[in-house]
């Protein structure tokens, strides 16, 4: 009488779930989908170097810095929002502007109570760019701002 082993025919459901599993993702082309992605990985990886690392860290590290500074403030995260808000509502390609963009156009919208409730919003805050770039003025200094933000001086 031959006795079956309960660890092989465990071994052998999971052969055969692993089986039905790859038959599975190769009848819906997601194996194909992987394999493409794995190969878009791997060009990107061939194409990023040590120096474009290291920027996009300090960037990062910096924008991360920027968001904690932000989370203390509420006043500042609703307006992050609305202007994130704002921006993916204005329109999918920023280089093809609605038509009639001309200063005729300009002065109509001047009477739209959206268009002053958002120029409002928008004086303030370059006030308010103004007045912080003022204060910070001898916190950056230009070669240190760009250096420390991985971008090239525009002087």
């Amino acid at each position: 009488m031959s006795e079956t082993n309960p660890q092989s025919h465990t071994e052998d459901e999971s052969i055969e779930n692993i089986v039905d599993t790859l038959t599975e993702l190769e009848e819906t082309g997601t194996i194909d989908d992987l394999a493409q992605v794995a190969q878009t990985i791997s060009l990107a990886s061939e194409a990023i170097d040590d120096d474009m690392i290291k920027s996009t860290t300090r960037a990062t590290v910096r924008a991360g810095e920027l968001f904690d500074t932000a989370a203390g403030e509420p006043a500042a995260l609703r307006n992050l929002e609305v202007l994130t808000a704002a921006l993916s509502e204005t329109g999918s390609d920023p280089t093809d502007p609605p038509d009639g963009a001309g200063i005729v156009t300009l002065l109509r919208k001047l009477n739209d109570p959206s268009v002053q409730r958002g120029l409002g919003f928008a004086l303030t805050l370059l006030g308010e760019l103004g007045d912080q770039l003022e204060a910070r003025a001898d916190r950056y200094p230009d070669a240190e701002t760009t250096a420390d933000l991985g971008m090239e001086s525009t002087d």
